[in-house]
């Protein structure tokens, strides 16, 4: 059964709603004015919840990719060969140059 409890509970009643998350490993939903807001979870339930989505995210792109598992070592291994002739012929770039290029575009700071 879904929990729901009011925005307040976040500030006054925290430690019991972290309790509840850690014990059932399910959402609570938090309202504002009456309204669903934020839904909360355990950081466990959180990862468990991002495994699954990840794992059905790739299932689904190799099922629409690949027959069966030769078609996907197939495929695999023509792209390291591939990648192995482009070193070959120079076209490539170094890692750090790489790193240095993606850090810009994106705006990365470390």
């Amino acid at each position: 059964m879904a929990l729901i409890r009011p925005c307040a509970d976040l500030r006054n009643n925290y430690n019991e709603i972290s309790k509840i998350c850690h014990e059932t490993n399910q959402p609570i939903y938090i309202t504002k004015n009456g309204y669903n807001d934020l839904v909360i979870l355990s950081n466990e339930a959180y990862e468990k919840f991002e495994e699954e989505r990840v794992d059905k995210l790739v299932s689904k792109y190799f099922d629409n990719k690949f027959s069966d598992f030769e078609s996907f070592k197939k495929d695999f291994y023509e792209k390291i060969m591939q990648g192995l002739k482009d070193i070959e012929q120079g076209h490539y770039v170094a890692a750090n140059q790489f790193f240095r290029e993606m850090e810009e575009k994106y705006d990365i700071n470390e």
